[in-house]
């Protein structure tokens, strides 16, 4: 909101956006979630100038150099620069931020797309006079789509770089691209991540992106700059789109993925694009522009429509959802609990599934875990009579994975949603929320987001490797609070997910073997996501399903000597089974910190190492 207010006096339309988001803060009770979401980015990135030098200072240029240049498969990369009236110091610094590069395989292409701003054209002239690998091309207004073309169809690079007329590049921003390329000859689209510079030349919020996340791609554009794909990619799918002027990168980024193997796509975790930030810039409020949600809706539909899926698309206070559409007629549905005496918590469980659930076909398979209590015993036979629920004992010591698997066993419906007898449902649409994402047919589970009683986030994903196995970011944040980078208000493709409230089909855990039997209290839950992920299917995680869980209510916390050596010989067990690489989390930014809390910088620049 400050960055938006900066600016907001010099237009009357922004000046009245600020105006109505205050006052929608205010009423809708926003204002806890916005200043933890400051309070956080502000300590968490505080250092980053001094971290950005160190990372940066410890790149080894010359030795990239002299595995790369030189080398048979190394590219020439062409550089796509549309221009149109930028700020001539801008241009002039975009323009020398090419120059500098440490990579000498390179052309830019300025494509003057109508200028009329002074000193623009003497900038332009300049630059192909003193360098000549600058080529440069004049035409007549069109827009940065038919700039961006125009510099496509001249290209003479085996990869093109798509750099805006008042951004910069890193030093070493071409290099690593080729390094990568030379190390992997199948890419054909990469990505890194970026910072911005604001108008005292401070470079400042960092976007630490996630590995390729094509379910977070869908509702926005999470790669963004530095983008370079290869130029054959690019020609086959006609360049970019007419009619796209805003999201033409975003779009063309969607239709290049759609025809790559995960393989043939990479993220580059080095900042090596600087954003421009001031009055002018998208960087300055980039989902304000004139007509940007109805330019992003329609690269969204137009992404449905390519892959033949019903959604509505909906636009939120945390972005895009896209509500999948259920198969109809509406399948059933089985909850499968396991349980064991804690009559109060399951009853109140099963009230709120009943008065707060919308979906019509659903019904339960309690797991009786050998319950004692009298209050329980009465419960189930109260549930058993009004036909909805089915009770199935599970004799022996508490296995959380043995459990599930007998429940999901003994289940009639064509989904399964796996859940805890400690939780309370919130949204009426949760099981259309999780259904209707779970149908599709590249979706190997989906979780929810879980609240503690006092509205604070208990589960929104887990990240692998992070303080041990595995952890969850985010515990404690209140209710509404968005992520560091914004993410936990849209679906998104996660490492592993707690089962406290998943759901999937009965068929596919069947063929998977259900959960190991060997993880009877932990892991169970991440070495089934991890199983999921080995057959190509995607871990989900949906924040528009919403439930409160009093975690570790029905068996309480077991902090014992014994529970302890379980939980260390399960990790040792998961670590054994997958080994390291498989504990990376391909979605959590390697120049994040992997002990501690989640999202701060690491110390060191945790990325591969050059």
């Amino acid at each position: 909101m400050r960055r938006h207010l900066r600016y907001a006096w010099r237009d009357r339309q922004k000046l009245a956006w600020v105006a109505r988001r205050s006052l929608s803060i205010i009423m809708k009770g926003e204002l806890r979630g916005v200043l933890a979401r400051h309070a956080v980015e502000s300590e968490v990135y505080a250092d980053y100038p001094a971290w950005a030098a160190r990372s940066e200072a410890a790149i080894d240029h010359s030795s990239i150099r002299s595995r790369t240049v030189g080398h048979p498969d190394a590219p020439r990369i062409s550089i796509v620069m549309p221009v149109f009236d930028p700020p001539p110091a801008y241009l002039e610094e975009a323009i020398a931020s090419i120059c500098r590069q440490s990579y000498p395989d390179w052309e830019l292409l300025l494509v003057d797309d109508g200028s009329a701003r002074a000193g623009v054209a003497e900038i332009l002239d300049r630059a192909v006079t003193r360098e000549t690998r600058i080529r440069l091309f004049r035409q007549h207004h069109g827009g940065i789509v038919a700039a961006s073309n125009a510099g496509i169809a001249n290209a003479s690079g085996d990869f093109v770089a798509f750099v805006d007329h008042d951004d910069c590049i890193a030093e070493h921003a071409l290099l690593l691209v080729a390094d990568a390329i030379v190390a992997d000859r199948g890419l054909d689209l990469l990505y890194s991540d970026e910072d911005r510079i604001d108008e005292h030349a401070r470079r400042h919020a960092p976007l630490f992106k996630s590995g390729w996340n094509p379910e977070l791609l869908r509702v926005t554009n999470s790669v963004l700059h530095l983008t370079v794909v290869r130029v054959d990619r690019l020609r086959a799918i006609g360049g970019l789109r007419e009619g796209f002027d805003g999201v033409q990168d975003w779009d063309c980024v969607l239709r290049v993925a759609e025809n790559l193997p995960r393989s043939g796509i990479r993220h580059l975790p080095h900042v090596l694009y600087h954003w421009r930030e001031h009055a002018g810039s998208t960087a300055a409020a980039p989902y304000e522009k004139a007509g940007m949600p109805a330019k992003q809706r329609a690269v969204i539909a137009s992404l449905l429509d390519r892959r033949r899926e019903q959604a509505a698309i909906e636009m939120t206070d945390g972005g895009w959802h896209l509500r999948y559409a259920a198969p109809e007629p509406k399948p059933l549905v089985t909850l499968v609990i396991p349980t064991r005496d804690r009559a109060d918590l399951l009853r109140r469980c099963l009230d709120s599934v009943a008065q707060r659930t919308a979906w019509p076909s659903w019904d339960v398979v309690v797991v009786d875990n050998e319950s004692s209590d009298p209050a329980a015993k009465e419960l189930f036979a109260e549930l058993v009579a009004q036909g909805r629920t089915a009770i199935v004992s599970y004799r022996g010591e508490f296995n959380y994975a043995a459990e599930c698997n007998l429940g999901v066993r003994e289940a009639k419906g064509e989904f399964v949603v796996l859940l805890n007898n400690d939780v309370e449902i919130i949204s009426p649409d949760w099981i259309d929320e999780l259904v209707g994402l779970a149908a599709r047919r590249d979706v190997g589970i989906v979780g929810a987001m879980l609240y503690y009683p006092d509205d604070t986030i208990q589960h929104a994903g887990v990240i692998l490797g992070l303080n041990g196995v595995a952890d969850r970011p985010y515990i404690g944040y209140p209710r509404g609070f968005r992520g560091v980078d914004g993410h936990l208000g849209v679906v998104q493709e996660v490492g592993a997910l707690v089962t406290a409230c998943a759901a999937l089909r009965r068929d596919r855990y069947l063929e998977l073997g259900g959960m190991d039997e060997e993880f009877p209290v932990s892991c169970n839950d991440v070495d089934l996501c991890l199983r999921l992920r080995a057959q190509g299917l995607s871990v989900l995680w949906t924040p528009f399903a919403e439930l409160y869980h009093h975690e570790s209510a029905s068996r309480g916390y077991d902090d014992s000597v014994s529970a302890r050596r379980r939980e260390s010989e399960d990790q040792r067990r998961l670590r054994e089974r997958w080994g390291e690489k498989a504990l990376i989390d391909p979605y959590y930014n390697p120049n994040f910190t992997r002990r501690g809390r989640a999202y701060e910088l690491a110390g060191s620049s945790g990325a591969p190492s050059t």
